[in-house]
């Protein structure tokens, strides 16, 4: 007994330290790219200028943004802000929504590993696959002894430690979502989820996101619908950027260097970015660096920004071989979205390169409509 308790207490340790982790990461990338953080690198980050036939674009394109009314006061009325996916999901309950969840798909990705000797003092991990079976976790044996309410307590304490910080979902209404999914099981079903955890926590968190993202969708639409969402100009391109990695030299980019590029997106910059009627197009940076379209999904940042002769700002997102899903259908929905509210100066293409997804174009049609813009 006192073996499991010091298993349990290093188990738990382990894990709150690893939730931490994933919490600093997460709000890291949230933050923006400080410019005074590049002046106090000086010469050691390398900026690219924008080139001189094209200075003139940079002060006259102005990007629109979703702003939503708030209320500001009783005297005052109300105000508006930039949105953003938290103020969505404001009144999101979690815990009522539905717990329709196919854990059957799920399958063992346990595995022993061994360390081999390859050559003189190095060694390479060997990896063999288990059954569950096999598998004898004292930890589980030991909270299946218990009242099933007491299971579901420690089981539910263990998923938690593992989905981490899900902000703006409150941890409470998590644990009461992932405690009504526990309630309804067995006790074979409830060793199986003790024996794979990480397998059904991923499921759970996936289930979580969809439901986030539903709603959230939902609320976006209704309050475009209702006026409470609108469109105003946020956002301009900088005279220099700091893309990291560089791209390949191809003609007409707004900047001397753009940043670098997959072997898609680099054909969509070849094709449609030194069409005759383009001005010039840009590599938009991400993670607070580039212009991103804020709504009911995490920030959009499209791949590329692009501008007509005739004055029409287009912006492209490259979807290749790799697609995300659903996810990527969101996306284009939202880019969709918003070319209808930024007005006639704007427009949104979402590319694929050989994977249909509804609401995008293909390059050659992408390539023919943008010709004539």
């Amino acid at each position: 007994m006192e073996t499991i308790s010091v298993i349990t207490e290093i188990d738990t340790i382990a894990e709150e330290q690893n939730r931490l982790l994933e919490e600093q990461i997460k709000e890291q990338e949230k933050q923006s790219a400080d410019e005074n953080i590049f002046k106090e690198m000086g010469t050691k980050v390398k900026r690219y200028k924008v080139k001189e036939s094209n200075k003139d674009f940079i002060d006259k394109i102005e990007f629109p943004q979703f702003f939503i009314k708030v209320t500001a006061s009783d005297i005052f009325g109300t105000d508006e802000e930039l949105l953003n996916r938290e103020s969505l999901l404001k009144d999101f309950k979690l815990s009522d929504e539905d717990i329709k969840i196919e854990f059957d798909q799920i399958s063992s990705n346990l595995y022993k590993i061994d360390l081999e000797e390859s050559k003189k003092d190095e060694y390479r991990p060997s990896f063999t696959k288990i059954e569950d079976n096999i598998v004898k976790d004292p930890i589980a044996e030991y909270i299946l002894a218990k009242p099933k309410d007491n299971q579901i307590k420690d089981i539910t304490h263990q998923m938690m430690q593992i989905i981490g910080n899900m902000y703006p979902i409150p941890d409470q209404e998590i644990k009461v979502y992932i405690r009504r999914i526990l309630n309804n099981m067995n006790t074979e079903q409830l060793h199986d989820v003790l024996t794979r955890k990480w397998s059904y926590t991923d499921k759970l968190k996936s289930k979580i996101r969809q439901l986030a993202d539903s709603y959230a969708e939902g609320r976006f639409m209704d309050l475009l619908k209702s006026k409470k969402i609108n469109t105003k100009v946020n956002w301009k391109l900088g005279n220099e950027i700091v893309p990291g990695n560089t791209g390949s030299s191809i003609g007409n980019s707004l900047y001397e260097r753009e940043g670098s590029m997959n072997g898609f997106e680099e054909r969509v910059a070849m094709e449609i970015g030194t069409s005759s009627n383009v001005a010039f197009w840009h590599r938009n940076l991400e993670r607070g660096k580039g212009f991103y379209i804020n709504g009911f999904k995490a920030n959009h940042y499209p791949d590329f920004i692009m501008h007509t002769k005739s004055g029409k700002t287009i912006l492209i997102e490259t979807k290749g071989d790799h697609l995300d899903g659903s996810d990527s259908e969101a996306k284009c929905r939202l880019g969709n979205e918003w070319e209808k509210q930024a007005g006639q100066d704007f427009a949104y293409f979402m590319v694929f390169d050989k994977k249909e997804i509804k609401g995008a174009y293909t390059l050659d049609k992408a390539k023919e409509l943008i010709s004539k813009m």
